[in-house]
């Protein structure tokens, strides 16, 4: 073979290999990269769970069982960045989904793979590249960023250095996407990256303060190993002054805005210190209390609202807190029974968790001798004005929610308390509150029809569904 030959007889070599190379970059491409999967055919899991008052909240055929959300915070823009990822098992075959989340979406992914999604306001439908089969445990992962200031179109408070994202019956989807419904609680954990000089405070316990990683920000892990509705999550970063410790053998953490004027900032601390106490009592009539930990958080920024349960560290308002802060803390805890191990089916049940909160400050003033359940009902009824009576309070309608629960409501069971007798009240309020779950105001009264020898049609009737005010008789639990 001649010099002249060997470049023609290696040119069809050459090509040969050059196309093996790019095959294989192709190949190894798509072996260590994302991929895009195309939307299989099938069934979509529907926008929302179908609650009677807000049908869109949250996303039908699939229960969440815990969310793993990481974020960082930059303070200038008041801005929110990261994933959350959901994991949580089809209860049906799906090959599309709907979480809700008003921070914009950037990317998503089912099972690590990632696939096409589409944003519309809250709602987010994802997708998926492969059916999810009924009973089977999936993940969807959405990469996200912006303001919850702007997304919440005012609803998130904030005041210079701090702010707050907390609220019911909203307030998961202005900064991490879930399955927004009290109906699917799940485990929480989040990873928030904020200034070394602010505090990031949040649901569950805190895992740990990184704060030797970096010299301008520190990265703050929250976990909550027992189930939590979304709005029962939240998120204040701000500069705080932060008190830990063990009260009755339970850890509790309090936390009070440096915002707040010193002595402000004493009286919030004082006010929290009698959070074990208010505790103690409520577990003599509720039983063992439901969580781990208790605490306690008190911003300087304004709410419409005195106080939230959130898990297991509700939010005070500052100056609500100063006015009443006996009712107030009893109340929030009461919920952790009543609102937080036991959560609502939906929105038009909200009248289990606050008549028994209410009540409770009732009990509590009862076992202390200082006024009975008697005497504030017939207060109640005598100094109440007649609007009170128009509405239902079970379906009060999604825009008188909270209208008149918390003082029918406590009148409701009272009232009930005096048909049954204490024990079988007690006991049937006892089980309810000690079963962890989601139940309805339907399930509660069949519940108590189980443990009443008298018959509570008319009960329900009058002061639950009537638009009147019952009469004073011994039949209606006076």
């Amino acid at each position: 073979m001649s010099s002249a030959d060997r470049p023609r007889r290696l040119w069809p070599f050459l090509v040969a290999l050059g196309v093996a190379v790019v095959v294989l970059s192709i190949v190894a491409a798509v072996l260590t990269r994302p991929y895009l999967g195309f939307p299989v055919a099938g069934p979509d899991g529907g926008d929302g769970v179908g609650d009677n008052y807000f049908p869109t909240a949250g996303g039908g055929g699939y229960d969440a069982r815990d969310y793993r959300i990481d974020l960082s915070y930059d303070e200038p823009t008041r801005s929110l960045s990261g994933t959350t990822t959901m994991s949580a098992v089809a209860s049906r075959d799906l090959a599309s989904l709907h979480l809700d989340l008003d921070l914009g979406v950037t990317k998503a992914e089912v099972n690590g793979i990632g696939v096409p999604f589409e944003q519309a306001g809250r709602d987010v439908h994802v997708r998926s590249s492969r059916l999810l089969e009924a009973g089977r445990t999936f993940t969807v992962t959405l990469h996200y960023a912006g303001s919850p200031l702007d997304a919440s179109d005012g609803k998130v408070p904030a005041r210079d250095r701090e702010i707050v994202i907390a609220g019911e019956p909203f307030s998961a989807s202005y900064w991490f996407g879930s399955n927004d419904h009290p109906s699917d609680p799940a485990r929480m954990e989040l990873t928030i990256r904020v200034p070394a000089d602010l505090q990031a405070l949040s649901g569950g316990t805190l895992v740990s303060r990184d704060i030797a990683d970096e010299v301008d920000f520190d990265t703050w892990h929250w976990r909550s190993d027992q189930p939590m509705a979304t709005y029962l999550n939240f998120l204040s970063i701000g500069p705080y002054e932060i008190e830990e410790g063990t009260a009755d053998g339970r850890p509790y953490l309090y936390a009070v805005s440096r915002q707040l004027s010193p002595a402000r900032q004493e009286q919030a601390f004082a006010a929290l210190r009698a959070t074990p106490g208010y505790l103690a009592e409520l577990e003599e009539i509720w039983g063992i209390y439901p969580f781990p930990e208790i605490g306690g958080v008190v911003p300087s920024t304004p709410f419409a609202w005195g106080a939230l349960e959130n898990q297991p560290r509700p939010i005070y308002h500052a100056r609500s807190l100063e006015e009443d802060s006996q009712r107030l803390i009893v109340h929030e805890y009461a919920h952790m029974w009543f609102g937080n191990n036991v959560t609502l089916a939906g929105w038009d049940d909200i009248v289990m968790n606050e008549a028994y909160a209410s009540y409770s400050e009732w009990l509590v003033l009862e076992r202390r001798g200082e006024v009975s359940a008697d005497e504030i009902m017939r207060r109640f009824y005598e100094e109440l004005p007649e609007s009170t009576w128009r509405t239902p309070i079970d379906d009060p309608g999604p825009d008188a929610m909270f209208k008149n629960v918390y003082t029918r409501g406590p009148m409701a069971l009272h009232a009930l308390r005096r048909l049954m007798g204490d024990d079988d009240f007690f006991t049937l309020s006892l089980i309810w509150a000690n079963e962890p779950g989601s139940r309805s105001l339907e399930d509660w009264q069949a519940r108590a029809r189980e443990h009443s020898d008298v018959d509570l049609d008319r009960y329900f009737a009058v002061w639950f569904s009537a638009t009147s005010k019952p009469e004073p008789t011994p039949e209606n639990g006076f």
